[in-house]
């Protein structure tokens, strides 16, 4: 597999481009029936404009074939941001996607920049591959034009890449809900946080959590009920699930019932919990 930086984009290899962006967008969320993802509507005036506008593009090949590609905006002199990163589906779980990053960091490195940053959405599951390559979290915020979650993540291409815990507990204060795997379904846990706790990764059969910043108490009955409405209460502040984790449109879609309610991180889990059927 070759990664090469692209300075000119004739016709045929801007089509190329844009179908394997629409295929990898087109299949990569974690759960179905989320909002259509930008990338799958991706096309080469698109991509020709973000070129001409100073975008940067690599190219993955194998065997003369385009089977990925990244873009990177050069956003500050230390910063550079990444854009439209994707595999085509028959060539996930190669390395492709992360020689491509690796590609463009060096070339950041090399420009002087320091660090290399991108938005992801949560519940696509989208972070927890870039906390493997070495992207940690700064921010989480919502979507501006989809009711889901973004998290602002970042890396320090000075540094060596080493995995980042992506499925730490928030700080608080606020409202946390826990999602787990349990016999024959799925369990949530909602509980409000002081602000006191320290932060703590997930745990063993942990499928994400959601969490409310500054939520008042008053809102845990509310986000309580939207959730026992779907499934059945189980005390303890739990509700129980008779089937996996992405067939409950409230993991699905936390922010479709509370606006306020962000999608905090998600496992890759969820997908293996529905293959196995719960």
């Amino acid at each position: 597999m070759h990664v090469n930086l692209i300075s000119s984009v004739p016709g045929k290899l801007a089509e190329s481009v844009s179908r394997v962006i629409r295929d990898a967008y087109s299949a990569g969320d974690l759960v179905p029936g989320l909002p259509t993802a930008d990338g799958a509507r991706s096309h080469t005036g698109e991509l020709l404009d973000d070129v001409a506008a100073g975008q940067l593009l690599w190219v993955a090949e194998l065997s003369d074939r385009v089977v990925g590609t990244v873009r990177a905006v050069r956003s500050s002199p230390h910063v550079w941001e990444v854009r439209r990163l994707a595999v085509s589906p028959s060539c996930r779980r190669t390395g492709a996607a992360r020689r491509l990053l690796r590609r463009l960091e060096a070339e950041a490195l090399a420009c002087g920049v320091s660090r290399v940053a991108l938005d992801a959405v949560v519940e696509r599951g989208n972070p927890a591959f870039y906390a493997r390559v070495g992207y940690g979290t700064v921010r989480h915020f919502p979507a501006g034009d989809k009711p889901l979650s973004e998290v602002r993540m970042e890396r320090d291409v000075r540094t060596e890449p080493t995995p980042v815990a992506h499925d730490a507990a928030p700080a608080g204060p606020g409202l946390l809900v826990e999602w787990r795997a349990a016999p024959g379904g799925t369990v949530c846990r909602t509980r409000l946080l002081s602000g006191d706790e320290a932060p703590a990764s997930g745990t063993v059969g942990s499928l994400g959590a959601d969490f409310w910043p500054s939520a008042p108490a008053t809102r845990l009955r509310l986000v309580h009920g939207t959730l026992a409405r779907e499934g059945e209460p189980a005390g303890s502040g739990e509700v129980f699930f008779d089937r996996p984790a992405s067939h409950i449109a409230a993991f699905r879609t936390p922010r479709q019932a509370h606006p306020e309610l962000l999608a905090w991180w998600r496992s890759p889990a969820v997908r293996r919990q529905a293959e196995a059927g719960g």
